[in-house]
């Protein structure tokens, strides 16, 4: 049996690791029970395994240790054999099935059992395969039996937890140093909050793992934007600076890459505002120079412009030429509000993901 369920575990680490992912915040810090049951294992009677994936689901549930995908590392798993038939005579005649349920609980990762139990359950019906699916449900969530199964793996989960504390988290460290952030998170926000002292130190290693992602990605973002100004594609290269807030190592880097990128687009529109101009058409000048940012290196030389026309302009077009350029102010300011709204949102998103592993404490 010991072999059956090494061969259980064994399958589902292979689907584990292709599954793992990160989850929401609550979903971390607690010991969780995914039901795996193979497709080999009661594959004759898919309706009985049905039934027994739900009663192995409500057995962790009810004894607080209901699933979670988003960390499936331990699993609770089983399988049924029918041990008697009984046959009593009737019109109908019923159907008495003896069925004895080997469960198991261990790390679907490492192959390792934690716990197990053998209990017997017996249905009775017309027909022989209800009979075996009454069987089945007579598993009781709350039997006395499966509630110290799932307590002596809860325990041997925690002792595993203490004693590979180290371990997992020298694990932690070779994954950030490959930058596989996502695995190594996985890892850290795997460990039960019930072990406390091993979870305030993944917790603490977690922020500087997620710190040590956001700066990768923004070196990313760098590079990819770099690689589209050398091809003359400035609107993307800004599209991929967004986000990026002065409370990361790189803010420096990015902020000479957008200075560059917003003098490229002033130098444009104030080459089209006197194109524009040379031509005696204010209105298209106003409308170019208005797309000039109030952080770029020509600013001011856009401001000269708009008063060296102004003071060019005949009276009767004086009055549109005001409303532009009272528009065109009023604009700017607008954009700084934003600009300074969109970092400081920005900000905000950032520290509440680096603090999120702090809030699960809390959840």
């Amino acid at each position: 049996m010991k072999y059956i369920f090494f061969l259980i575990f064994f399958s589902f680490a292979i689907s584990a690791k292709c599954q793992n992912s990160l989850g929401k915040s609550d979903d971390f810090s607690r010991i969780a029970l995914n039901t795996f049951i193979p497709e080999n294992v009661l594959s004759d009677f898919p309706n009985v395994r049905s039934i027994l994936k739900q009663r192995l689901d409500a057995v962790s549930s009810m004894n607080g240790m209901g699933g979670n995908e988003a960390f499936p590392r331990f699993v609770i798993t089983g399988t049924a054999n029918i041990v008697f038939d009984e046959t009593i005579e009737g019109s109908p005649p019923k159907y008495v099935k003896t069925v004895e349920v080997f469960l198991s609980i261990g790390d679907g990762v490492e192959g390792v059992e934690f716990s197990s139990e053998i209990i017997e359950v017996k249905g009775v019906d017309d027909n022989e395969d209800k009979a075996f699916i009454s069987a089945i449900k007579k598993i009781n969530p709350r039997n006395k039996k499966l509630k110290e199964f799932i307590s002596n793996a809860k325990e041997k989960i925690v002792e595993y937890y203490n004693s590979k504390c180290d371990f997992i988290l020298k694990e932690a460290e070779s994954l950030n140093s490959n930058k596989d952030y996502d695995t190594a998170l996985s890892k850290l926000f795997e460990v039960p909050d019930v072990c406390k002292d091993c979870f305030d130190k993944s917790m603490d290693y977690s922020k500087i793992v997620y710190a040590a992602k956001i700066e990768n990605q923004c070196q990313e973002k760098i590079s990819k934007a770099s690689s589209l100004i050398s091809q003359d594609n400035w609107v993307d290269a800004a599209g991929e600076l967004v986000g990026i807030t002065p409370d990361m190592n790189c803010f420096s880097e990015v902020k000479e890459l957008q200075k560059k990128i917003t003098d490229h687009k002033c130098s444009i529109s104030i080459g089209k505002a006197r194109g524009f101009w040379a031509n005696r058409d204010s209105k298209s000048a106003a409308i170019a120079l208005s797309e000039v940012s109030f952080d770029s290196s020509c600013y001011s030389e856009a401001k000269g412009l708009f008063k060296d026309i102004s003071g060019a302009i005949d009276a009767q077009k004086k009055k549109e030429w005001d409303l532009a350029y009272e528009k065109y102010n009023r604009d700017q300011i607008i954009k700084e509000e934003v600009n300074e709204l969109e970092l400081e949102l920005s900000r905000s998103d950032q520290n509440i993901k680096i603090l999120d592993s702090e809030l699960n404490r809390e959840l």
